[in-house]
């Protein structure tokens, strides 16, 4: 059967028309109430399963991809680092847990300089540890906390930097800044993005989300609508995305006795992807999730579906697959990214995954997470 390519506009941007306020601010309000579907083949021009080989040495429990290049897959699990070829074969660990010479501690922040072929490690006191590609420690600094507290790290190749967000609590409400750290470990600047005035009695904390762009780093707090993009030219605030009274209070995150009315009555975004492209959103609300493509450049509203919270067969579908689909949970350059648990697979789909997969591993129900990597298309179209 043959298949014809087509631009998909006019029905994506005229629903999006009613789902804009103006500017530079993006609806939020009205997500879940109008389904709008497509198949992850509309958005991607190709799509690639590959099973990280299951080794002794390389087994992963609850891990997450943080970098990638054209030959290295770097995956953070717990306080583990390991490294992946792009084929899926397993090539060495990063580092170790412990107290000696060239160990890290905790770790709650991993980053990759695919430039320099540089890891940096981060624990919780603050202290970045780094490592070459072969596991090799070169040295660590410890990033000044200035009476502050460090949430979290991200390394940006366009500002050559690590990039943090540091909170400051006080009598007189909470401060947020994005604080610039050279590789060395010099502070290069420091910029005031969130202050209040209110006074929370804390429980819990939930940092913000640091996602790096082809324009430098953007960052957005959990309990704040502002998205900021922070450049070699320094802040710019790039957009809104407007939750208006489904925006949770910063008291509603950071007391767990407010947990319950956190969860029943606000949104939650818990987790934006970003490319050049699209933005990538997952909603959190009263039991339901929704993920949420968005054009970068229009605003428009490209899919848009709401399904039960947990629910892990109700994403992007994939051709062939009855029950396994897909949403990215990292990017990098134009590659959405996800891993898979083999437990996704019936016996189904796993007949499909055996003869798409890049590699010929054994996949059984101890395999190893399935890593999924899907190239946007340069122009989205709609397949018939």
């Amino acid at each position: 059967m043959n298949k014809f390519y087509f631009l998909l506009l006019c029905p994506f941007f005229m629903y999006a028309c009613s789902r804009q306020k103006g500017g530079n601010t993006i609806d939020l309000t009205g997500i879940g109430q109008k389904e709008l579907v497509v198949p992850a083949e509309s958005i991607y021009s190709s799509i690639k399963f590959i099973p990280l080989e299951t080794h002794e040495k390389s087994i992963l429990s609850s891990p997450n991809v943080f970098g990638m290049d054209s030959d290295n897959v770097l995956v953070w699990d717990q306080d583990e680092i390991l490294r992946f070829d792009t084929h899926g074969k397993f090539l060495n660990r990063v580092g170790r847990l412990g107290r000696g010479h060239g160990e890290h501690g905790r770790i709650n922040s991993a980053n990759y300089d695919e430039n320099e072929k540089r890891i940096y490690v981060g624990n919780m006191g603050g202290f970045i540890y780094k490592y070459d590609l072969e596991g090799n420690y070169i040295g660590q600094f410890k990033i000044s906390e200035n009476n502050e507290i460090l949430q979290t790290v991200r390394f940006n190749k366009q500002l050559d930097a690590l990039v943090c967000e540091t909170r400051k609590y006080s009598g007189e409400g909470l401060q947020v800044n994005l604080r610039v750290v050279s590789p060395d470990g010099a502070e290069k600047g420091t910029y005031l993005v969130y202050k209040d005035h209110e006074q929370v009695s804390r429980s819990m904390t939930r940092t913000g989300m640091l996602r790096n762009t082809s324009e430098g780093i953007m960052f957005m707090l959990p309990f704040d609508d502002k998205v900021t993009l922070l450049t070699q030219q320094g802040i710019i605030d790039t957009l809104t995305m407007d939750r208006d009274n489904f925006r949770p209070s910063r008291k509603l995150c950071e007391n767990w006795d407010y947990s319950d009315e956190l969860y029943r009555t606000k949104y939650q975004i818990d987790n934006i992807v970003v490319t050049d492209k699209y933005f990538y959103l997952t909603v959190t609300m009263n039991k339901e999730q929704c993920d949420l493509l968005i054009d970068r450049h229009s605003h428009a509203f490209i899919h848009d579906k709401k399904y039960a919270y947990g629910s892990e067969s109700e994403h992007l579908s994939l051709k062939g697959f009855k029950n396994v689909s897909f949403w990215p949970w990292v990017a990098f350059d134009n590659k959405a990214v996800d891993l898979l648990p083999i437990d996704r697979f019936d016996n189904d789909d796993l007949e499909v995954l055996k003869k798409t997969a890049v590699n010929d591993y054994p996949l059984n129900d101890m395999s190893n997470p399935i890593l999924v990597i899907a190239e946007e298309r340069r122009t989205m179209v709609k397949l018939y």
